[in-house]
């Protein structure tokens, strides 16, 4: 009983976890000086959605995500819908090309994703007239983003599997996890 409960929990905690994040982002990360270090929580539920979950799942997260950011951001309607759709496309079509199985793709994943997120968002507002003064903001922000995306994916990884694991209460979920990521190896 208790785990069909948790279960049923995971989805709705998943986006419970994504508003946590985005309101510690717009808090903590008001100043500018911090936006050098902001990173996009959101941006991480759905490469882990992507990677991890069915496809028809994955991709309604990913819209609930892109909604729930909407929500809380001044942005133009569809921007982070789009947005997040695209990476959750490509990170899927990366996973079933090249088998993201270790953690120097993750990173990478990870630094791609901010990269591709930053000029995605960049290139919408240009596509709707609003871009005007994002390209410096873009340009300025654009290795910052993707230095703190690397550096934060696996930490991250961890937490959204030890919330997996937690609910879904899998027995063999963190032997697959290890040997499926390849946390534990050294850098080369």
């Amino acid at each position: 009983m208790k785990s069909r409960a948790l279960k049923a929990l995971n989805i709705p905690g998943l986006i419970v976890i994504a508003l946590f994040f985005l309101t510690l982002q717009s808090t903590l990360f008001d100043n500018s000086t911090l936006a050098f270090f902001q990173p996009d929580a959101v941006l991480f539920l759905v490469l882990w959605v992507a990677l991890k979950r069915s496809f028809g799942e994955g991709g309604i997260l990913t819209l609930l995500f892109g909604y729930c950011v909407e929500i809380l951001s001044g942005s133009p309607s569809g921007l982070f819908l789009a947005n997040y759709m695209i990476i959750y496309f490509c990170a899927r079509i990366l996973n079933q090309t090249f088998q993201i199985m270790n953690r120097r793709s993750i990173v990478l994943l990870g630094i791609g994703a901010a990269l591709v997120s930053r000029l995605n968002i960049l290139l919408i507002l240009f596509i709707l007239g609003k871009a005007d003064n994002q390209w410096f903001h873009t340009i300025q922000l654009l290795a910052p983003t993707a230095i703190i995306h690397g550096a934060l994916i696996v930490f991250f990884f961890r937490l959204f599997y030890r919330f997996d694991d937690w609910t879904l209460k899998n027995p063999d979920a963190e032997h697959r996890f290890e040997n499926d990521y390849h946390l534990d190896e050294d850098w080369v």
